[in-house]
């Protein structure tokens, strides 16, 4: 089932869509550092990382 995850910091665009959980995370992690210079929380990628249904 696909997973889906929206930065939720404010002027943030970034968003991504993967196949698997693991990968979904990774890249959201990735952005965090990167983009924002943070970690983000194992209980706070839990609540943002959406799983979505495939039309």
């Amino acid at each position: 089932m696909p997973y889906q995850f929206e930065c939720p910091r404010d002027g943030c665009s970034f968003e991504l869509r993967c196949d698997a959980d693991y990968e979904a995370a990774r890249l959201a992690r990735a952005h965090a550092r990167v983009a924002h210079r943070t970690r983000i929380a194992p209980a706070d990628l839990d609540r943002w990382l959406e799983r979505i249904e495939v039309a």
